[in-house]
């Protein structure tokens, strides 16, 4: 079991409220404006689950609408706020980066792009960040990311800014009306 490695991030109280809801709810649905650091808080949501996760090799996704996008917004802070963690490896190729667990394993955290769901076929996931969901296409929750969470019961979050009717606006109402969503 690894020691508590701090990492160098304190979340907003907007974001500490995040991380509780997303603690104790499979699925959460977080719509909130731009610059309020979602994708910081999803990525650092992503590294504490991964780093407590105790099941045999855990896989974790964040998925951008584009593979540039999570290049360019998610990598980076991956990198950053990994950087403290022993032993860390990173693929700069595959944008994966793998940390000590609480387990025997340890897990991987990569990143997607969502023009291109099919590329998420076939894999389990234990969980998994949608981000700015309204700008990807519809059937990748339903037909691509569900089908991989399934296996061992992950959960996803689903984050973005209003964008009018699409993906986005429907989670959120189906998490309205489920008592387990947040």
């Amino acid at each position: 079991m690894p020691d508590i490695i701090p990492i160098p991030y304190t979340p907003r109280v907007v974001q500490d409220e995040i991380h509780r809801a997303m603690d104790t709810h499979r699925f959460s649905v977080i719509v909130a404006h731009r610059r309020m650091g979602k994708s910081v808080a999803m990525i650092n949501q992503l590294i504490w689950m991964a780093s407590h996760c105790t099941l045999e090799r855990p896989r974790y996704a964040y998925v951008a609408p584009f593979y540039s996008q999570a290049k360019t917004i998610a990598w980076d802070y991956l990198k950053h706020y990994t950087a403290p963690i022993p032993t860390v490896k990173r693929n700069e190729s595959e944008l994966w980066v793998e940390i000590p667990t609480m387990g025997k394993d340890r897990a991987r955290i990569r990143l997607f792009g969502g023009e291109n769901p099919d590329a998420l076929r076939g894999q389990y996931i234990d969980y998994c960040v949608l981000d700015e969901v309204a700008q990807m296409k519809p059937n990748i929750w339903g037909e691509i990311i569900m089908p991989c969470l399934v296996d061992r019961h992950g959960g996803c979050a689903f984050i973005g800014t209003p964008q009018g009717f699409n993906l986005l606006f429907e989670l959120y109402n189906k998490g309205l009306k489920e008592p387990a969503w947040f």
